[in-house]
């Protein structure tokens, strides 16, 4: 058992690194891809681009039946003041036909150029959107790339510390390696602690006279903090 508790002390050193290093990675891997706020902006874009469509497609619509209404409202007055039709009955049916698609025509333009004004809005919305959306991608397309950098070095760093592990692991004994993945597993990860100035670097309590000259006389033993119960190390 000699030398056990400083043994256990290396291996949990890379434990814990290892254990950094992977909840590094993990959170590396929930950043990578598209973020909320860039789906949300492009999605506006995307929204707002088919309003502007839809708002210049009526106001062209509107305008060209105005144009048609203007052409067939001109040959009906030819008519009225052509001296053609005779007919009283003719010539007012004429006419209120005449008045009617004015009234529409009227409307028409009035329709169109509300739309105009929308459309207009749309756009100047539209040119804002995009300008958002463009900082916004270069902005995750350079994190993104600093990211995957990160994530290079994660990875090679866990390779590293895992093959290190195997080796300290390979070295102990196999009881010496069992009471420490136990105590581990009780301790939430952290098996042995140092003593320093006399105190349990873990819960950080005084630790009897006693327990200190066990730690100074006899390397052979494993000696327990009497307050939180992990083995102790002194170096």
């Amino acid at each position: 058992m000699g030398d056990a508790a400083k043994e256990m002390y290396e291996l949990q050193k890379v434990d814990l690194t290892w254990a950094k290093v992977r909840q590094r990675l993990l959170e590396i891997q929930k950043l990578l891809g598209e973020t909320e706020q860039l789906r949300q902006v492009r999605a506006r874009v995307s929204e707002t681009e088919s309003e502007l469509q839809s708002w210049r497609g009526k106001q062209k619509d509107a305008e060209f039946e105005s144009r048609s209404l203007a052409e067939r409202i001109q040959s009906a007055d030819e008519q009225l003041m052509g001296g053609t039709i005779h007919n009283p009955k003719e010539l007012e049916a004429l006419q209120a036909n005449v008045d009617s698609m004015r009234r529409h025509r009227a409307q028409l333009e009035d329709s169109a150029v509300e739309a105009m004004l929308l459309a207009d809005g749309l756009d100047a919305q539209l040119d804002e959107l995009r300008q958002s959306l463009e900082k916004l991608e270069k902005e995750w397309a350079s994190g993104q790339t600093d990211l995957r950098v990160q994530e290079t070095k994660m990875k090679q760093n866990y390779v590293l510390l895992k093959r290190k592990r195997e080796a300290l692991a390979a070295d102990m004994s196999p009881d010496t390696l069992n009471r420490y993945e136990q105590m581990r597993r009780r301790r939430g990860g952290v098996a042995v602690a140092r003593v320093v100035n006399g105190d349990c670097e873990a819960c950080h309590v005084q630790m009897p006279t006693g327990v200190i000259s066990a730690l100074q006389s006899n390397r052979d033993e494993l000696v327990v903090c009497t307050s939180c119960g992990r083995y102790l190390f002194q170096a």
